[in-house]
């Protein structure tokens, strides 16, 4: 892992996976990336200086940013830590996924209310947006988030061939961030197995796609979210990693993912992992 883009809109929301970012930064020494994105009016970057006068709130907004910005580069050299800006200007269109492959980004790291639909922020709607299109994995941090080690993370599965290769992804992020997956299998009454099947399966999928041993964790409940909650609040987990399928927005706003429910549901870090191909 070597650049960890963070989108922010220096909201309190967006503090937190700032602050979040930092301390990831320092443990795997990536570099950060600090992304904020500024709508304006008209094409900015065509203005003459005589021109943005004419708009006298959006330099306001520019120059705040530029300071925020700065502060943030001045606090990640103090703690010995890579680290650049992105300023953007838009016109509202603006798509964050696209910087992941355009900068080279192996991880990033979002701020979240958790809301649907929230649109005062840059960060409401396009955390969504990223998790269900980022190729690279996504820390999605809430604003009463008081995590920042990583020393327990469970990883909820349901051992389908088809995430095998996500999986891979998983536990290759595990180990650059020095912890190791605590898997669990949410046993519910629309999908429900007996718990010899779920070993079974589970060691078999284990075995072809795992390059470690893990004891498998089975909790039964109603809806997966809500075993996959109680579990990390029991094992007392620092964190939830999830994959992610990817649906587009019109599907998920009739059917939210697992991983969107989580995000609204719990104040813990949730990592989001893009189902990969073969």
């Amino acid at each position: 892992m070597k650049k960890i883009l963070i989108p922010t809109d220096f909201s309190t929301c967006a503090k937190s996976a700032e602050n979040y970012a930092f301390h990831l930064a320092k443990k795997i020494k990536a570099e950060l990336v600090f992304l904020h994105i500024i709508i304006t009016p008209v094409d900015w970057a065509k203005l003459t200086k005589e021109q943005e006068d004419f708009f006298p709130e959006t330099k306001k907004a520019i120059a705040n940013a530029k300071e925020k910005l700065k502060i943030l580069l001045n606090r990640a050299e103090s703690e010995g830590i890579q680290a650049r800006k992105l300023l953007v200007f838009n016109d509202g269109n603006e798509k964050i996924h696209k910087y992941v492959e355009s900068e080279h980004i192996d991880l990033v790291v979002m701020g979240s209310h958790g809301q649907y639909g929230f649109k005062e922020h840059m960060l409401g709607s396009n955390t969504y947006s990223m998790i269900r299109r980022a190729s690279v994995p996504i820390f999605v941090i809430k604003e009463n988030n008081d995590k920042t080690a990583i020393n327990k993370l469970v990883f909820a599965t349901n051992f389908r061939e088809e995430t095998g290769e996500s999986f891979r992804s998983a536990e290759a992020l595990a180990e650059t961030i020095g912890t190791k997956l605590q898997i669990l299998f949410v046993n519910t009454p629309t999908y429900f197995m007996e718990t010899n099947d779920i070993i079974v399966l589970g060691k078999a999928y284990l075995k072809k796609f795992g390059n470690y041993a893990y004891d498998i964790n089975i909790i039964d409940a109603f809806k997966e979210e809500r075993g996959i909650i109680q579990f990390a609040e029991k094992a007392k987990a620092d964190g939830i990693a999830v994959i992610t399928f990817g649906k587009s927005d019109l599907m998920q706003y009739f059917s939210p993912s697992i991983t969107e429910n989580l995000i609204a549901m719990t104040d813990l870090p949730v990592v989001s992992i893009r189902k990969l191909k073969k």
